[in-house]
């Protein structure tokens, strides 16, 4: 095991420029798919205790040719705590059962390599261990920008315990299947196309869908012609949390910084790693021991390491952390927080690179308002103005006691501070915490968050925009470059907010939908879905001016121009109707806020963010 004093003396910077010819016998991260294991346990079900799981990664602009996989015996924490390392079979300090490995293969080109451990066909992957590595793989050359298949075959028994690690993505051809026992699944090699077992691949298109355990950490050697390749630090904002199978392009992409890094343009495609997950912390990364354990991804990467005689598998860090690493104290969330994994970065990797990107903002999309009522007409009292309303739109009101005053109402903007909307009535005044929300319809509506005020400087203590200054001025070696994603997300009509929906691409109905307002139906037909993407809410507005609110559905496919739902409607929109993407997840917090993009922003960071930007991962 190589430590901090060691890696120095070999010297692992060696080769690592971008275009000047690379190192052809250094295992590098190359694959498009893999990430460090997270998510939420797979209980094994009867009569699918025996599963084979097919994923496929998509391969670099260079040859590979000998490769090694790696199974995890762990999975982090996503939320919370994460990315502590504490999704366990067991309970943390007594192991739990094993995941039984029967076969692994790669698939490349249409022939299959069997992978072996330690010599073995088979192997047992235990509880509360870094691990299993393959042996070396020395496959005929893979071309570059190949799709590669790896076909894992393990069983447990019934309601016995397996790490997550991918969800299926349907369209790319990966599958999941189950089955009695190993002999049963055999089959499927000569059918790679079969359907899924329809017990496992459940929740496609949403988060609920499961995750299935499969290799995590790849590496590869190869024609590595010596470009950047990243160990990125991510959180749930940049490693894809409003971003589900279904949403994945071509290589396997989910996220705005894998879509950003795996551009054919710049410098071209960046292989990367990711190796943080939703809601990952600095504070808690590369560290911890015990029941707060966050150290063994860490260990996994020093194993390639010491594959590579000191050389590390990488050649750049890229940090997108920052964004859950919040606190009233400035000093706390830079220094105690986000500099303490940048320090351990730098004793971990000596010399290494790191290149920042800074968190994107956040902002309420809900106002707090007072009620009062004279009959059915409700006027609303909001303190904090009414700027971004307009006459006509629909507001959600919520909170508010009676419940009569709560609903989605078109309301009529009186003037700075009071809007007035007709309903069922109730006494006077309205009691509670009662909010209005727009769904983010007008970037004006947003108010920003706690240590989220903008504009900000240098001096201020607001923290979020202060934390983006000093990653941009590099302040105490916090990064050697940062990569600003400001114009890349930012609303085009209020600094520091997110795009309402009125800025954002929209399509109009070209077929009615409804007929009676009782007879249900889950399918609409647009002028143009390509802006939109499987799992993403759509919220669908009276044409021509698109403010009054009619629908507020979420996508389960799309197929040509025709959307169909997640769920049905029975109310008639007629041709012309304005279905408009939010940008954002509303937040389930009071008041609800926008943090987590979703496909409509996810495009427009990761397209907005210049590819020249890529150099500064050239070391």
């Amino acid at each position: 095991m190589m430590n901090a004093i060691s890696l120095a003396l070999t010297n692992p910077m060696l080769n690592a420029g971008g275009g000047s010819g690379g190192d052809p016998d250094r295992f590098m991260f190359f694959a498009t798919r893999n990430r460090a294991a997270s998510g939420n346990i797979v209980t094994a079900l009867a009569g699918t205790e025996y599963v084979c799981c097919k994923i496929i990664v998509n391969t670099p602009q260079y040859k590979t040719r000998t490769f090694r996989f790696h199974l995890p015996g762990f999975a982090s924490t996503e939320g919370g705590n994460s990315p502590q390392e504490t999704i366990v079979t067991g309970t943390i300090g007594a192991p739990g059962n094993s995941v039984i490995v029967d076969a692994m293969y790669i698939r490349a080109g249409g022939v299959f390599y069997q992978c072996t451990f330690s010599g073995l066909n088979t192997v047992t992957v235990a509880d509360q261990t870094n691990g299993q590595w393959t042996d070396a793989m020395n496959l005929p050359d893979v071309p570059a920008e190949s799709a590669m298949e790896i076909w894992l075959f393990y069983h447990t028994a019934t309601a016995e315990k397996i790490w997550p690690v991918y969800r299926i993505q349907q369209h790319r051809g990966e599958r999941i299947w189950g089955a009695v026992d190993h002999a049963s699944l055999l089959p499927f090699l000569s059918d790679p196309l079969a359907a899924s077992t329809a017990a496992l691949d459940t929740g496609y298109a949403t988060q609920a869908q499961p995750q299935y355990y499969n290799a995590d950490f790849m590496v590869a050697k190869g024609d590595w012609d010596g470009r950047p390749v990243a160990l990125a630090f991510v959180d749930s904002v940049g490693e894809s949390r409003q971003e589900y199978s279904a949403a994945a392009d071509a290589r396997g992409n989910l996220g705005w910084l894998r879509r950003w890094l795996d551009k054919d343009a710049g410098i071209g495609r960046i292989p990367f790693c990711m190796i943080g997950m939703p809601g990952a912390g600095s504070v808690r990364e590369y560290t911890g021991s015990g029941s707060s354990i966050a150290t063994r991804r860490r260990d996994i990467i020093r194993e390639i390491i010491a594959f590579n005689a000191g050389k590390w598998p990488f050649t750049v860090v890229g940090n997108q952390l920052g964004q859950n690493d919040t606190s009233t104290l400035y000093n706390t969330w830079f220094n105690t927080n986000y500099r303490s994994n940048v320090t351990r970065i730098r004793a971990e990797y000596p010399g290494v690179r790191i290149v920042a990107f800074p968190p994107l903002g956040r902002t309420d999309i809900q106002r707090t308002i007072t009620l009062t009522s004279v009959g059915t007409v409700a006027t609303a009292n909001v303190a904090t103005g009414t700027a971004g309303l307009q006459s006509g739109q629909t507001l959600s009101i919520s909170g508010a006691t009676p419940a009569a005053y709560n609903g989605s109402y078109i309301i009529t903007v009186v003037d700075a501070n009071t809007f007035t909307y007709n309903f069922a009535g109730g006494t006077s005044p309205a009691t509670g915490t009662i909010r209005a929300n727009d769904l983010g319809l007008s970037a004006d509506y947003q108010l920003y968050t706690s240590q989220n005020s903008y504009p900000a400087d240098g001096t201020d203590a607001s923290g979020k925009w202060r934390l983006r200054n000093d990653i941009l001025a590099l302040t105490s070696s916090c990064c050697d470059a940062a990569i600003d994603t400001y114009s890349a997300w930012v609303s085009s009509v209020k600094a520091g907010a997110w795009p309402g929906m009125l800025e954002l691409p929209s399509t109009t109905l070209t077929v009615q939908a409804g007929t009676d307002g009782i007879v249900t139906y889950n399918t609409i037909t647009v002028a143009d879905a390509s802006i939109f993407r499987a799992e993403q809410p759509i919220n669908i507005y009276s044409g021509p001016a698109g403010l009054a609110r009619l629908s507020t559905q979420t996508i389960a496919s799309i197929s040509g121009n025709v959307i169909t739902y997640q769920g049905s409607s029975a109310i008639v929109m007629p041709v012309g109707s304005v279905v408009r993407p939010s940008a954002a997840a509303q937040e389930a917090t009071t008041p609800i806020s926008f943090v987590h993009p979703f496909p409509i922003m996810i495009d427009r960071i990761s397209n907005g963010i210049a590819q020249s930007e890529k150099s500064k991962f050239v070391v």
